[in-house]
């Protein structure tokens, strides 16, 4: 069904605006004076640690840099995280060095997986960021609940459930125009009463080619709608029933490849079940089921070339989780899960001409597997510390349809455990934490290391042995470190320097972490400094480990004073002389070295009330040009005028600005 957020935000928007009661208005915009800062709207820095291992961030609140389109923009403006840059979109997301299935992505309970054997479409890629409540990023082997552990890291995207103790209804608009032709959009809408409530959201993204600094044309248009709509049932204070629906379709260039994203469509649907017992030692229960479908089609036809192909992903799961109180300090999670997932795709034959002739080819199934999984996950708590551990065992089948065919079962153990001591401010954290990863689609798809002409299916599962260490302070003077050191077995090398791109078992080690200080000079100004770094060793090749960002640092100041706020981002990388040429992961392979580079970028805010705010802001202030050492080569930017570049470079300068209502 077609339709147009971006003026729909505006009318919805413009239409409240003027009918609500102006005395309300004003009313609102004096709690927003002198003696009120606002930082519930007006937060416009990142994100920094603030309890071990996790790090919570509300994805609605204004940020620097440019508010992101999809998931993995988001999560590049956390320390640790960057993307590897293919254009506009399809960017993939990864954390110390580490990217692919080693992040665990979690959309709203469900497992959404790309289809794409290019990557042109990573989990991220289907995740609007503003239309969820909040984003957690837990780092390292340290959770066993959400499904497949992700070794690196595991990354909540969470909805709220509602609660109506009486008719009622509310709601956002926000719209974003920006250079390059930047169009972002989204309204949401939330009602219900004490027993039923509805969650609707709508929002679309769209950008023209961006320039980088050297005013060279890049070839990164994309568009993208989607809407989601989520109805509930509240029988009780204790009970909630979801039944949701969503579905996203979009289009994209890339300037790393030569075929485009005609086709970028996603459907999911999920049922969810929360009930809260009265019982001393059930607490509560959760149980939810979900499907969701991937459909992408890649072609060169409109470049007269008769090149294309359909692929699709279909998977399906669920998860019961229990919540119990067996003694007062102890919280125990118990839970099982599954998920099977299945790849199929049609490509342009000979003698077959255009998109026509390649949506009559039949599918063809490729691989499937499926996934079982059960856990315990604990929290011990004494005084003023708690100990918190837990176990998963997961069984897998995997079918490989193609090639060589062949079929494999795999048992894997997970676990960790964490100590954490909290006094006068202070919290200190040590865990230890081992997690084992199958081999994902895009791994065992890459040829075989003894056969070209077959499939890596003889890979090893990946074990992940790492410390983490951290402490955080909470006065003054606001002060976070999180340290790592991690030794991989059986690491899962993409090595492309022979005449075939082979996949391979090596051994590794990845160490380093992440540090961030806040500082409140005064009631207007503050600062915000954050570091991170990640060094990798092959240590089976004696070698760098490929694909690995280098030293970051972000220094942030802002300014705030009554309804206004205004901050200013540098953003220093150091140059990358650690590589291996040729060698990475799923997601792309070293090039050689980068170049270190600087980059500043500005905003301000002004809330005419706590319901209506305006944000403007530039990034890449003096134009520089230049591209992350993880960025893809740039060899497909084809676009007339336009120039192939060693790597993809990041945009220029952009302008942008945006407009938030609540209601």
């Amino acid at each position: 069904m077609p339709y147009k957020p971006l003026s729909l935000a505006f009318a919805v928007a413009t239409i409240l605006g003027t009918t609500l009661p102006q005395s309300a208005i004003a009313d609102e915009a004096i709690d927003c004076g002198d003696e009120q800062r606002c930082l519930e709207h007006l937060i416009v820095t990142g994100d920094v640690m603030r309890q071990p291992v996790h790090l919570v961030s509300d994805p609605k609140q204004n940020r620097l840099p440019l508010p992101a389109y999809d998931g993995s923009g988001f999560l590049r403006s956390i320390p640790g995280f960057n993307i590897t840059r293919k254009g506009g979109s399809g960017g993939d997301p990864t954390f110390r060095g580490q990217g692919g299935s080693r992040l665990s992505i979690v959309d709203d309970g469900q497992h959404v997986y790309g289809a794409c054997g290019g990557r042109m479409d990573p989990p991220t890629n289907y995740i609007y960021p503003e239309a969820y409540d909040q984003i957690t990023v837990i780092k390292g082997p340290q959770t066993v609940k959400y499904g497949p552990v992700g070794t690196a890291g595991t990354i909540l995207f969470e909805k709220d459930r509602h609660r109506f103790s009486e008719a009622d209804i509310e709601g956002r608009a926000s719209a974003t125009a920006g250079s390059f032709e930047r169009r972002d959009s989204i309204i949401e809408l939330t009602g219900g009463d004490k027993n039923y409530y509805v969650d609707f959201d709508m929002n679309q993204s769209s950008s023209d080619h961006y320039q980088d600094g050297n005013g060279n044309k890049v070839q990164s248009s994309y568009d993208r709608k989607s809407s989601n709509i989520a109805l509930g049932w509240t029988p009780s204070e204790r009970t909630v029933l979801e039944l949701a629906y969503g579905e996203s379709s979009g289009s994209a260039e890339y300037a790393d490849r030569l075929n485009k994203a005609r086709q970028i469509d996603n459907r999911d649907v999920s049922l969810l079940l929360q009930h809260d017992f009265d019982s001393t030692w059930l607490k509560s229960m959760e149980a939810q089921a979900f499907s969701n479908k991937n459909d992408h089609i890649m072609d060169r036809f409109d470049e007269g070339v008769n090149a294309g192909s359909n692929v699709r992903r279909m998977t399906q799961g669920g998860h019961l989780w229990f919540e119990l109180t067996p003694l007062d300090p102890l919280e125990l999670t118990l839970g099982v899960d599954y998920m099977a997932s299945e790849h199929d795709g049609r490509s342009i034959a000979a003698g077959d001409n255009g998109l026509d002739d390649l949506l009559q080819k039949p599918f063809k199934e490729d691989m499937r597997y499926y996934n079982y999984g059960v856990f315990a996950e604990s929290v011990y708590r004494i005084d003023n510390s708690s100990l918190h551990g837990g176990l998963r065992y997961d069984q897998w089948n995997t079918e490989l349809l193609i090639a060589q065919q062949g079929e494999r079962d795999d048992s894997l153990f997970s676990g960790y455990l964490r100590y954490e001591y909290v006094i006068d401010g202070h919290q200190y954290y040590a865990g230890v934490g081992t997690a084992k990863r199958m081999p994902d689609y895009w791994e065992f798809m890459k040829s075989s290391v003894g056969n070209s002409a077959q499939k890596a299916f003889e890979l090893a599962p990946e074990t992940t042995n790492q410390l983490d260490i951290g402490w955080i302070y909470q006065g003054p003077i606001e002060t976070s470190v999180s340290l790592f050191y991690g030794q991989i077995d059986d690491y899962i090398l993409i090595d492309a320097t022979g005449p075939a791109s082979v996949a391979r078992n090596i051994d590794a080690t990845l160490y380093g972490g992440e540090a961030s200080v806040d500082y409140a000079l005064n009631e207007q100004w503050s600062a915000q400094l954050t570091l991170s770094y990640t060094r990798g060793e092959n240590d089976t090749d004696n070698v760098a480990l490929g694909q690995i960002s280098p030293l970051e640092a972000r220094l942030t100041v802002n300014y705030q004073w009554q309804n206004w706020t205004m901050a200013a981002q540098w953003r220093g990388v150091a140059a990358q002389e650690r590589y291996t040429l040729g060698q990475g992961n799923i997601v792309g392979q070293d090039l050689g070295e980068s170049r270190g580079f600087g980059t500043l970028a500005l905003n301000a805010s002004w809330s005419y009330s706590k319901a209506l705010s305006v944000i403007i802001g530039v990034e890449n202030l003096f134009d520089v040009t230049y591209a992350e050492h993880v960025s893809k080569a740039g060899s497909g930017n084809d676009l007339p005028g336009s120039e192939a570049m060693f790597r993809v470079n990041e945009p220029g300068r952009n302008l942008w600005a945006k407009l938030n209502y609540r209601f």
